[in-house]
């Protein structure tokens, strides 16, 4: 479980360090729209994450120097990542568990929805929550995604499906991994790693209960699913973190 932890760990961490590194910094100006996002994605991604004590000190460096800015220059969010790394935030990349079976395959956009599945399932019910989560996440494809064409099409499918409207932590969650397996599903017709398919997810495999006697998902079992599957992740850290929030200031495991 360990080993687990800290692949999936890594992975995540990579996509954050490409992100910053890559897609934030790959703006040549920033609107107040795409510095209020990056504001919010930051705080999501320290808040609904799990992190060693260590990082998630690293990233409060970061969200520290954005806050109360209301513009950012290329330059100065340069800046801020230079003075992040002097603390120790990496700037490389490293994909385990996502790493494809060519360069061009995974990486980036695999740890990227392991990133986002898990800071909606660990801010379920807890500060601040997976429907802010969910906000954060589409501000930041909106704002920093540099793909375009995978941009628009995740713009209106959230358009069609109302994300931005949803009000409940749980639907956020669920709306989430549907919209994943939409995805997939667009996906699966076109040529990609062919050691991993792009396949509606969960597979019985991994919950055998996870669809009903008519070949249909079952909402709730892929609820509970996705809450297991992905706090599964936490370090001992996030984990006393995230429960202790959950129960007013008591530490309960999970």
């Amino acid at each position: 479980k360990q080993w687990y932890q800290r692949r999936v760990r890594v992975d995540m961490q990579s996509a954050i360090n490409t992100a910053f590194y890559f897609e934030v910094a790959s703006k040549s100006s920033f609107s107040s729209g795409d510095v209020e996002n990056l504001q919010n994605f930051v705080i999501a991604v320290q808040r609904c994450g799990s992190w060693t004590p260590q990082y998630n000190a690293q990233l409060a460096t970061v969200k520290k120097a954005l806050k109360g800015r209301d513009a950012l220059t290329p330059t100065e969010w340069s800046g801020i990542l230079e003075e992040a790394t002097k603390v120790g935030f990496p700037r490389n990349s490293t994909f385990i568990g996502c790493k494809g079976s060519n360069p061009n395959t995974r990486g980036f956009t695999c740890s990227l929805w392991l990133l986002f599945h898990t800071m909606l399932s660990s801010c379920y019910n807890t500060s601040p929550g997976s429907v802010t989560a969910l906000r954060s996440i589409h501000g930041y494809i909106d704002s920093f995604f540099t793909c375009t064409y995978c941009r628009d099409h995740f713009l209106t499918m959230a358009e069609r499906m109302r994300l931005l409207e949803i009000t409940d932590d749980r639907t956020a969650v669920l709306a989430f991994w549907e919209a994943h397996n939409v995805v997939n599903k667009r996906l699966s017709v076109v040529e990609h790693d062919p050691y991993f398919p792009k396949v509606q997810f969960p597979p019985a495999s991994l919950c055998d209960g996870c669809v009903d006697a008519t070949g249909r998902f079952d909402t709730a079992a892929i609820f509970n699913f996705l809450l297991r599957h992905y706090r599964r992740v936490l370090t001992p850290y996030g984990r006393l973190r995230i429960m202790g929030r959950q129960s007013g200031g008591k530490r309960y495991p999970m």
